[in-house]
């Protein structure tokens, strides 16, 4: 009788597990592609040979420079937090974007039942160059995100949570004059 109750417990435990697992996000592979867009703001004109640095988890992954049409095209992982720096060439202000896939809950989003997804986002930035440099500080924007980028469970997807306030401390500072 006590065998036969071990055996059974024995099942129990093996049907709780199997059901945990079965429970479990089936999503193994995630790949977030990204085109970036560089623009000049005031004339609207492509950006081309812009420097972008790609840095993943605080490392720098990769340096790449904008190509035809203005455009720059990276690759993220799952549970991974990136750093786009646009650098400054051609008087450009510095501007950076985040993207974070670290807080992504693989068992309750939309594609929980699928194995491998590929998704893909297209991002404009637009850059500016300073007008009055003597007078004009824009070191805030090496420290504010211009995009942060991160999952949002009412958009069961990635969403920008950069805040107007940048926009408004931007436009300030390019009112300045000397």
């Amino acid at each position: 009788m006590m065998v036969f109750r071990s055996k059974i417990s024995l099942l129990i435990l093996f049907l709780c597990l199997l059901l945990q697992e079965a429970n479990q996000a089936e999503t193994l592979e995630v790949d977030f592609t990204f085109t970036l867009h560089l623009f000049d703001e005031a004339s609207g004109a492509d950006i081309i040979g812009q420097p972008v640095q790609v840095f993943e988890d605080g490392k720098l992954k990769r340096k790449v420079v904008s190509v035809e049409k203005g455009l720059v095209k990276f690759y993220c992982q799952i549970n991974k937090e990136y750093r786009i720096v646009v650098s400054p060439k051609d008087d450009y202000v510095e501007k950076f974007l985040v993207i974070d896939t670290r807080n992504i809950d693989l068992n309750n989003w939309k594609y929980k039942n699928t194995p491998q997804v590929s998704l893909r986002y297209e991002v404009e930035l637009r850059l500016f160059k300073m007008k009055n440099p003597a007078c004009q500080d824009f070191n805030f924007l090496k420290e504010e995100p211009c995009m942060m980028m991160r999952y949002d469970s009412e958009y069961d997807d990635l969403h920008d949570f950069a805040t107007k306030e940048l926009e408004n401390k931007i436009k300030a500072e390019l009112k300045k004059k000397c």
